[in-house]
């Protein structure tokens, strides 16, 4: 067990990256409130979250569905003749590879145009109330993802002072 690196920390450090860039579009869309033309801009990331999430619970799925039990009779008798004898399962190469991979790479947010909304005669869809509010609320959930990740590694540098 890695314990800097878990699946709370991975997922809360890209849920904090999505949130930046999502301020990003947030403060573009509000800089050009009066931009003639101009789009709104939205950011999307949480369904990565979700598949890398769903990806780590099913690898730990299979490597619990996988590992070898103990057998208590003798050591002797699990080796690699009696193993498919003996019930244990043993793993392919791409499966073995696919438990070595990461769960937690290729996360991108997605920057993207809302071209729903028709917005002002001049063509500029922003609303300025709304981004005020999503702000807000942008803010609040890195305040929370931060401080989530603020008592994790508290938790270690207890173990470590030993405290």
């Amino acid at each position: 067990m890695n314990l800097i690196s878990s699946a709370a920390t991975e997922i809360t450090k890209y849920g904090m990256d999505g949130l930046l860039e999502r301020q990003k579009a947030i403060s573009s869309n509000i800089a050009n409130v009066m931009t003639p033309g101009y789009h709104r801009q939205e950011v999307s990331f949480e369904g990565q979250l979700r598949e890398m999430l769903t990806d780590s619970d099913n690898k730990d799925y299979m490597k619990s569905m996988n590992s070898l039990t103990y057998n208590p009779k003798s050591l002797t008798e699990v080796s690699p003749a009696n193993i498919s004898k003996e019930g244990y399962n043993v793993l392919t190469p791409q499966q073995s590879n696919y438990l070595n991979s990461s769960s937690y790479q290729g996360f991108s947010p997605q920057v993207l145009e809302d071209n729903n909304n028709t917005g002002n005669i001049d063509g500029n869809n922003v609303e300025l109330e709304k981004e005020m509010m999503d702000m807000a609320k942008t803010g609040t959930q890195y305040t929370l993802l931060s401080n989530l990740e603020r008592r994790d590694f508290a938790k270690i540098s207890t173990v470590i002072k030993g405290e």
